[in-house]
């Protein structure tokens, strides 16, 4: 019993061991060694072929304007509203005008004032206009006179401003700077310098006998002191220098300093002169040549110039009425508010949209097409539309009507603008998304094989065809391909024959 039970288990356990020895011998010879399993094949057969061009836009109205206001103010009214159809030229929104509106009635103000003067100088001045620039002349006349006759107590004073200095550079002299050292030379020199200069001053002041000589005095003069001011300082200098800064007394020091300013106020004193007497000669000139053009038969330039101020005035009211406008926002085309983007009481800036209007009754398509198949299209080529809001399976018709030369750069690939005609199809809407194809070349029933077929070696196509259907057997021909059509096709112009079986993939 117990032997029959051992050869049982025996038997069992050596069929287990033949099971799995077939198993691995079947994956061996039929499964694990198959060189065929990695590969997809397909026949070559004649096939009818397209190609198109896909792209994906949008629907824009050819009225598409973003309105707004080219000035700045609160919003006073708003008369539309979105959906609203508008004719050309209707007024949609007002900003507040009144600050601009008081800028018109001032403009027009300065413009009859400029008319007024362009007539008076037509028609000539009155006698008492004449009266009037007489006594301006009079009077400048005076002025003048008053200014030269006054001139002498400032160059009289400018003169005692020098001598007190000149007076004290000699104590000065005296009292520290007796040696022949270096100090003591320029303050030699420059005392000397000093002494020259006062008797210039003095011979200017002396020969002033006239306006033009008191002119003279008056330039001489400046040029003096500006000297003796330069010498003072370099006086001054030689006090704090070596020995010297211990020596001469601070009192000197400040005596010294005070002479230097002294100088300093005669020269601001006599080029107050030489300003006042210039002032006074132009206010002279200017009063005599009023009088002199009030007197006599008006110039054409005098004309022209008045006549020119109106010109300006006139300006000024058109600028003043166009700042008005600019407060006011009309529809530049007739259409259909489709967007209104501010309310009466708000804050509306220069240049920033209120309103859009658009013709939603004139559209057409919109989208960009990739500089690989931009070649491929041209003007009047037919367009299969489909549109996301309508579904995929409403088709319309259209053209191409425009192809934008210029390009433009989306996420690193070039594109170029393409428009499309879009008429008598309802429902659609400016914004709505459109799907574009366009065939631009078929061909039928051509030789054509899947793209994932060929191979490129050496500048060459080939395409892999099997020999042996069973072991995947194959040798490369070379071939000529034509059209690539859409859903991965090629033509084969020369190489293959209908029927052959090809490899398309090997793992």
């Amino acid at each position: 019993m117990k032997i029959t039970k051992f050869l049982k288990k025996k038997r069992v356990v050596w069929t287990i061991i033949i099971l799995l020895a077939v198993i691995a011998i079947g994956y061996f010879a039929f499964g694990g060694n198959n060189k065929t399993s990695g590969i997809q094949t397909a026949t070559v057969a004649k096939q009818n072929l397209q190609e198109t061009v896909l792209s994906t836009g949008q629907v824009v109205s050819r009225v598409d304007l973003s309105l707004s206001f080219q000035g700045s103010g609160v919003a006073r009214q708003v008369f539309v509203k979105e959906g609203d159809e508008v004719a050309k030229g209707k007024i949609l929104a007002l900003l507040d005008q009144s600050s601009a509106r008081a800028s018109l009635m001032t403009a027009q103000g300065a413009l009859a004032q400029a008319q007024a003067n362009y007539d008076k100088v037509i028609n000539g001045a009155t006698p008492e206009d004449i009266q009037i620039y007489e006594d301006a002349v009079l009077s400048a006349q005076e002025d003048l006179r008053d200014t030269y006759n006054g001139s002498s107590n400032t160059l009289n004073d400018a003169y005692i401003y020098v001598y007190n200095a000149y007076r004290f550079v000699v104590l000065l002299q005296n009292n520290y700077f007796g040696a022949s050292d270096q100090e003591g030379i320029r303050v030699q020199d420059n005392k000397n310098s000093i002494n020259e200069k006062m008797a210039d001053i003095r011979t200017a002041i002396d020969g002033a006998t006239t306006n033009e000589k008191i002119d003279s005095a008056v330039s001489v003069i400046i040029g003096d002191l500006n000297s003796v001011q330069d010498s003072l300082r370099i006086i001054r200098e030689q006090c704090d220098e070596g020995a010297y800064a211990n020596k001469v007394s601070t009192a000197d020091k400040t005596s010294l300093d005070t002479h230097k300013a002294n100088i300093v106020a005669a020269i601001t004193s006599i080029n107050s002169l030489q300003h006042s007497i210039a002032s006074d000669k132009i206010a002279l000139q200017k009063a005599e040549n009023t009088l002199t053009q009030k007197t006599v038969k008006p110039r054409q330039e005098d004309v022209d110039a008045a006549y020119a101020q109106v010109i300006s005035a006139q300006g000024q009211v058109a600028s003043a009425q166009a700042t008005i406008n600019n407060l006011t926002l009309w529809a530049p085309a007739g259409g259909t508010i489709t967007h209104v983007g501010i309310k009466v009481g708000e804050q509306a800036a220069a240049m920033t949209e209120v309103m859009v209007l658009q013709n939603v009754s004139d559209v057409y398509a919109e989208a960009n097409v990739s500089e690989a198949n931009i070649a491929s299209l041209e003007v009047g080529q037919t367009i299969d539309y489909t549109f996301d809001a309508l579904g995929p399976d409403e088709t319309f018709q259209g053209k191409i009507l425009t192809i934008n030369p210029a390009s433009t750069v989306i996420s690193g690939v070039v594109n170029y603008k393409v428009t499309g005609s879009l008429e008598n199809i309802p429902d659609i809407k400016p914004g709505m998304t459109v799907n574009m194809t366009v065939l631009v070349a078929e061909k039928d029933n051509v030789l054509a094989v899947p793209s994932s077929a060929i191979i490129n070696k050496d500048g060459k196509k080939y395409i892999r065809v099997i020999d042996d259907l069973k072991t995947k057997k194959y040798h490369e021909v070379e071939v000529q391909i034509g059209m690539q059509a859409d859903g991965g096709l090629v033509e084969i112009i020369s190489g293959l024959t209908e029927g052959q079986m090809i490899i398309t993939y090997m793992k």
